[in-house]
């Protein structure tokens, strides 16, 4: 037990000594009781629920040399600026020198073993958010008062361990830290009854191994935040929501705020610890609702928030530091059970702004849930806008053919055995530059609707190259042609019979023909030397002027007696 006495190291604004008969049994002087810690947010067991009822408590410290009796000591508790009081006058009791004695919100035969007294529901609730203020009174005359802040479910406030319990050193903020290492209650911590056991965080210094430092605070952008998880399936969202951050820089934490910017102005979850909690350049950090993984759903997390990311209206994180924003993410949707994750190519404090640049976590990092919590991220898949495709892999705007580059040249109307799926067609390209065959439509007969090409991938063809298109791109069932461009359902007649290819409402090329091939297995090609869109119009077989028919030594694929140059030069023999 630290010795008797008053601290007076620090010139602190407060009460000076003065004698108190007036309202107590006992006569105090400013100073003899201590306020020394304050429990205000219960924290229930996990999958629990539950009020602060009877488990709210605060503690003073008897800081006489004497066993003091507390009848007609009044306690006033209040919000900071003294509004909203409500009073309780205590009965007797006697608290021993240097004893530690604990006050709780349940009457006298209620009360946790960790408390020494119940006052009932006399002062209120204690308040969670934007503090309160306790003050310890006989008569007119004041000997303690103490303010609690940013006050953290399940943690108490302590006043420091530093230095003996003193009216005037519980003043400051700066000298009341959380409570992080007793448990008194499941999933609760704090000393009540007992010396706390918590220094305060020097601002601005950590210890590194024991050596005290000064921190390395992060500048805008020194920290991204990469992934965010709002819906967890494994376990409630009270539990299992979670968001990581990138480290682009050297950089602590201590002292960085945890908030939402759409939070109705409550105050950031400030990193306050003696140590220093590093992070080196390239690192990923995890902060979760719940450190615990056997409740949180697997996740190792460095500290936790308590603020929700799936607020009723505008959800969003940020980083602070001080005035400044250092990062700051907002969405708009998100899928039950996967994360919000960061494209690779993106992870700066920028581009996480644009939420194209996120895409669902696709790692089971546990039974149920998709992300990948405290680890780089997985390549999203590239958004391919209206009128772009991928070009090995990057998206680009789709190349349209130039009127006349697009020449229906060959077609297969008539394929030995059964049509099925072995019809086809092909087309050439007569430009002097590729062009994309994306966003076009096979139209077969009178349609007006057709198979719209629909590849993210370019489907690009060459100057001078080709494009085929079947019923089929499966070689098993298509007569082994080479590769398909692109498939299409209808059934391409012997007779009477038409074929274009549109680009929305403009048709690129048509041909059309009413007497059919006269031998099965034989395709009927555009002469090498008339492949323009008006030699193709009459694809009748009797129009030997403009086509041929393909002849005996132009088989192909599978089927031996099927003849043609699908995919490849027209020659006419």
């Amino acid at each position: 037990m630290r010795p008797v006495g008053l601290f007076t190291l620090l010139a602190l604004s407060a009460c000076g000594p003065a004698d108190s008969t007036t309202g107590c049994k006992e006569k105090f002087i400013s100073g003899d009781l201590v306020i020394t810690e304050v429990f205000a947010d219960f924290q229930a067991p996990s999958g629990g629920t539950g009020t602060d009822d009877g488990k709210e408590w605060f503690e003073i410290y008897n800081n006489t040399e004497r066993p003091v009796s507390l009848k007609g000591l009044t306690i006033l508790h209040s919000r900071p600026d003294d509004s909203k009081p409500q009073t309780h006058t205590m009965t007797e009791v006697t608290v021993a020198p240097g004893q530690y004695f604990t006050l709780g919100n349940a009457t006298s035969d209620l009360v946790p073993a960790y408390v020494d007294y119940g006052y009932s529901a006399d002062l209120g609730s204690f308040y969670n958010s934007d503090g309160g203020k306790l003050v310890l009174e006989c008569g007119d005359n004041q000997i303690d008062s103490a303010i609690y802040d940013t006050v953290v479910s399940g943690h108490s406030r302590e006043l420091t361990d530093a230095a003996a319990p003193d009216y005037t050193l519980n003043d400051d903020q700066t000298n009341w830290c959380e409570g992080e290492t007793t448990e008194f209650e499941s999933g609760n911590f704090g000393t009540p009854g007992a010396e706390n056991d918590c220094q305060p965080v020097v601002v601005g210094a950590c210890s590194d191994g024991g050596v005290m430092r000064a921190t390395v605070p992060p500048s805008v952008g020194d920290l991204v935040i990469t992934e965010i998880m709002p819906k967890p399936k494994s376990v409630s969202t009270t539990l299992g929501q979670w968001f990581e951050i990138k480290a682009l820089v050297d950089v602590d934490l201590n002292g960085i705020g945890l908030d939402r910017a759409n939070d109705n102005n409550v105050k950031p979850e400030i990193i306050a610890q003696t140590d220093c909690l590093h992070m080196a350049a390239g690192t990923y950090a995890t902060f979760a609702r719940n450190t615990d993984m056997t409740m949180n759903g697997g996740v190792t997390a460095i500290g936790s928030f308590a603020f929700s990311l799936t607020p009723t209206s505008t959800p969003d994180v940020q980083l602070v530091y001080g005035a400044d924003v250092i990062d700051a993410v907002t969405w708009t949707t998100s899928t039950s059970g996967a994360s919000l994750s960061l494209s690779p190519l993106a992870t700066d404090a920028a581009s996480n702004d644009d939420p194209a640049n996120f895409c669902n976590g696709s790692v089971l990092y546990n039974g149920m849930d998709l992300g990948s919590p405290g680890m780089a991220n997985g390549a999203c898949p590239v958004v391919v806008q209206p009128g772009q495709c991928l070009a090995n892999g990057t998206p680009r705007a789709i190349v349209k053919p130039a009127a006349g580059q697009l020449v229906i040249d060959e077609f297969m109307a008539n394929p030995s055995g059964t049509d099925g799926t072995k019809e086809w067609f092909e087309i050439t390209n007569t430009g002097a530059a590729a062009f994309d065959l994306n966003g076009l439509t096979l139209v077969g007969g009178t349609a007006t609707t057709g198979n719209a090409i629909t590849a993210n991938e370019c489907k690009s063809v060459a100057a001078g190259g080709y494009g085929l298109f079947a019923r089929t791109s499966d070689p098993a069932a298509n007569g082994g042609l080479p590769a398909v461009d692109a498939t299409f359902s209808f059934v391409i007649n012997n007779t009477n019979f038409a074929l274009s290819v549109l680009d929305g409402a403009a048709v690129l090329d048509k041909i059309a023909w009413t007497t059919p091939t006269q031998v099965d297995g034989v395709a009927l090609q555009l002469q090498p030397t008339t492949i323009d869109s008006t030699s193709n119009d009459n694809a009748n077989v009797s129009n030997t002027t403009n086509y041929c028919k393909a002849s005996a030594g132009q088989n192909y694929g599978t089927v031996a007696t099927n003849y043609g140059t699908p995919g490849a030069v027209n020659v006419c023999m």
